[in-house]
């Protein structure tokens, strides 16, 4: 019997291996090295393609950096909790934690917490998904407030997001991460409990 002939790939199936090769190899390199310290050229020889496809593909190196914090950011939300269920603050709590277990990956922390917000700008990362996921979640601990009170609440909500960041990068630095995460955990937590006091 004749050997089966594997069928060929079709023009898409390769472009679209192509540009998961490029975001592969973006993901590491920026993830090791940094956004400042990492190269196109560097990108397309680590995947084994020339420079061109990754112009084509990605436009430019911030275009590709972006396309690399989405992909990485896809992981948060992966790890929020879907259903709030009769406890909001539970939900949140999980929530809270698996996202410092994310944390402990170099390359998540260094694209997503560090050179994210310095490369795409804060105002990409306020009207992220994630962001708006966050909000959601810290909104629901919370009871329903008038119109008058929207802003103060937004305010606080914001500046939780920020807090949140920030002890991710803590936790992350810390010579004792369990000690870290607990401590981060206990702020945190203490600070959403507060989150009704300031906005009432």
């Amino acid at each position: 019997m004749g050997k089966t002939e594997k069928p060929r790939r079709t023009q898409a199936e390769r472009r679209a291996q192509s540009r998961q090769a490029v975001l592969d190899s973006a993901c590491r390199l920026f993830g090791e090295k940094g956004y400042a310290d990492t190269s196109l050229e560097e990108i397309s020889a680590d995947c084994g393609l020339t420079i061109r496809p990754v112009y084509h593909y990605f436009g430019n190196k911030k275009s590709l950096f972006a396309a690399v914090n989405e992909h990485m950011s896809a992981r948060i939300l992966d790890t929020f909790v879907s259903d709030m269920g009769e406890d909001p603050e539970k939900a949140l709590r999980v929530s809270w934690r698996a996202f410092l277990d994310l944390c402990d990956d170099p390359g998540f922390r260094r694209v997503v917490l560090i050179d994210g917000p310095n490369i795409l700008g804060r105002q990409q990362w306020a009207q992220s998904t994630i962001y708006l996921r966050a909000s959601e979640l810290v909104g629901a601990t919370q009871p329903t407030r008038g119109a008058a009170k929207k802003f103060r609440f937004a305010l606080m909500n914001r500046v939780m997001m920020g807090a949140m960041a920030e002890a991710a990068l803590m936790v992350a630095e810390a010579d004792d991460i369990p000690m870290a995460k607990r401590e981060a955990e206990q702020l945190i937590m203490t600070m959403f409990a507060r989150l009704g006091d300031y906005s009432g």
